[in-house]
């Protein structure tokens, strides 16, 4: 027994000493410039990678970053568009994506075998001996496949173990960056009624109830003006830290939880990501810190602060960036005598399921859907036509919508529902007939009406003479399809 007790932790060092040799060289040959950073925050999701300028253009040689062998190839239409996934023996995965087309020899290997299976995408395996490729070989060609708006690499490393994607910065990938992080607002936030309102760095904020904190920062790099994603804030209350957020790992499980962790009510109303410095109640994101703090001046409970009559708390916040460019803002909280908040009784749980009704409407938001014990407003807005959630809501789970169809809808079919969410953007939402209930779901909330879709998509070819792809012997065609509803 205790042999293989020493042979395993041996073994379990030596991995350990490996992955820490891992220091990769750049997957392009030009000076690297960010248009987006690691965990920046998106829509839905945090960034899993670093997004590589291309100079505008396709086509540049994409070289492997250190020795290793293709474990994964995709290809889709859709997020990655074409993809490559390159296992290293030191414990990690990188990927390359919206690639152009890839190495010849792989190339005509995807194309061969996706022939074989009569499909024109989806996800391949090679064997671990069939394409090793060595650091600083080229494996593909850029592009702006998948959901690109714009030629560039999407660059990541991931723990082969976990699949959670690391910050490419922290393993010496170079980027110019001698810039701070900007400081664009900050607001405070009363606890169980939103309210919130905007102030700036050096003012004193007069606090009766339990209050929070967020804040709105972005970063740029030298050779670039993207508003990109920051590296970690620190928030201290009289030098000791209450909050912390990191963005060095992040998990693909739980990465929609960035609704949570930004100001989702804040975003749905002026489009931006002010950042909480608070902990909601379902919120189980590791890549921040909120511990409780306990003084005779205040308290805080995951970052929501109580201050004692007439005390004074100093707020000093911390932002920077990976190259240890930092910016800093100090405000001041004065504790009032203490008024009791009378909360909304008609609130939902997040911890429990939720059923409600209105009109034709029944309305399920299931235990775990919130991430905060939230008022959901409901409200008909005109005949057919239903206000469920508001679309400021964030959801985390899908709710369920089944609407009874009157006796003119149950006679037809194609019946769908029109979401109208931020900035009056509609979104098409299909459900399931059962008898003469629809059935939808979705994890938006919104303004709901019911629409009928009985036209065929239309398509055309665009381009018939086939066009070689940059860096490949296949054609492609081009071809355009539309829809004049649910798309």
């Amino acid at each position: 027994m205790h042999k293989y007790i020493v042979v395993l932790g041996f073994l379990l060092t030596t991995l350990s000493t490996a992955a820490q040799d891992f220091a990769p060289s750049a997957p392009l040959d030009i000076p690297l410039v960010l248009s987006g950073t690691f965990a920046e925050l998106r829509s839905n999701h945090f960034h899993g990678g670093i997004d590589i300028k291309t100079q505008g253009r396709s086509g540049l040689k994409v070289k492997a970053v250190a020795d290793g062998y293709v474990s994964r190839v995709a290809v889709s239409p859709y997020g990655y568009g074409n993809a490559l996934y390159v296992r290293h023996p030191e414990g990690y995965t990188t990927v390359y994506a919206h690639l152009n087309a890839f190495a010849p020899e792989i190339e005509a290997w995807v194309e061969n075998t996706l022939r074989d299976r009569s499909k024109n995408d989806g996800n391949l395996y090679p064997n671990a001996d069939q394409f090793p490729v060595s650091r600083g070989e080229m494996i593909a060609f850029s592009g702006n496949t998948g959901g690109s708006m714009g030629p560039h690499l999407h660059f990541e490393i991931r723990d082969t173990r976990t699949e959670e994607p690391l910050n490419p910065l922290e393993f010496g990938i170079v980027v110019k960056d001698t810039r701070k992080p900007d400081i664009r607002g900050l607001m405070w936030t009363q606890k169980g009624i939103a309210e919130r309102q905007k102030f700036n760095s050096g003012d004193t904020i007069e606090a009766y109830s339990a209050i929070a904190f967020d804040l709105f920062t972005t970063d740029k790099q030298d050779l670039a003006n993207n508003n990109n994603g920051v590296y970690k804030i620190v928030a201290t209350a009289n030098g000791q830290t209450f909050f912390t957020a990191h963005y060095h790992r992040i998990n693909f499980n739980t990465t929609r939880f960035i609704n949570a962790h930004v100001n989702f009510e804040q975003y749905f109303k002026e489009g931006v990501r002010y950042t909480r410095l608070y902990t909601l109640e379902n919120n189980p994101l590791e890549l921040t810190e909120s511990p409780a703090l306990t003084t005779a001046a205040f308290s805080t409970a995951k970052g929501w602060f109580s201050v004692a009559k007439d005390s004074l708390v100093q707020v000093d916040v911390r932002i920077e960036d990976y190259a240890n460019n930092t910016s800093d803002l100090r405000f001041f909280i004065r504790g009032g005598d203490p008024v009791l908040m009378e909360l909304p009784s008609d609130r939902l749980r997040w911890d429990a399921d939720n059923a409600l009704e209105i009109g034709p409407v029944k309305v399920n938001v299931p235990e775990g859907a919130l991430y905060q014990d939230t008022y959901f407003p409901l409200k008909k807005m005109r005949e057919g036509e239903y206000l469920i959630g508001g679309g400021s809501i964030a959801l985390q789970k899908h709710m369920e919508l089944r609407w009874e169809l009157d006796s003119v809808q149950e006679r037809g079919v194609g019946w769908f529902a029109w979401e109208l969410g931020r900035n009056g953007k509609k979104d098409a939402i299909t459900g399931e007939r059962e008898g003469n209930t629809l059935v939808l779901k979705t994890r938006s909330t919104g303004t709901y009406y019911l629409d009928q879709d009985v036209q065929k998509p239309s398509v055309r070819l665009v381009q018939s003479t086939p066009m070689v792809r940059s860096g490949s012997v296949f054609m492609e065609y081009r071809i355009h399809a539309e829809d004049d509803k649910t798309g």
